[in-house]
């Protein structure tokens, strides 16, 4: 069985990883107060979108950064990896739920990236 998203993969990992911390320090500094239902309710949506956006570029056969520049607003690269890590900043309402959530969505993000979905 051959890893053909591998670099989509390691990118994952680094905006979960990027965005998990950034998220452990706004809540030291009680920046990002949110009501606790509403960050589940996001983290489940964007973790909903950004598996389903995997399933399209792997069926679509895309490369890491498909839509550099080709956003609304030209804010730069989005793609499934960006979504999943948004998703793992808003489950991170403490640091347990943080590296839990971290955990879980690698390991689905890498199971359905090894598979071809075609």
């Amino acid at each position: 069985m051959e890893l053909k998203r591998g670099k989509n993969i390691a990118f994952t990992i680094l905006c979960g990883v990027f965005l998990l911390i950034v998220r452990m320090v706004l809540n030291i500094s009680h920046s990002f107060m949110v009501p606790y239902k509403v960050q589940i309710t996001l983290g489940v949506f964007f973790l909903i979108y950004g598996l389903a956006l995997e399933f399209w570029e792997i069926k679509n056969d895309l490369p890491l950064f498909w839509g550099s520049g080709s956003s609304l607003f030209n804010i730069g690269a989005i793609n499934s990896s960006m979504v999943v890590g948004a998703s793992i900043f808003v489950f991170a309402s403490n640091a347990v739920h943080g590296i839990c959530a971290f955990g879980i969505e690698i390991a689905l993000y890498a199971l359905i990236s090894v598979f071809e979905w075609k």
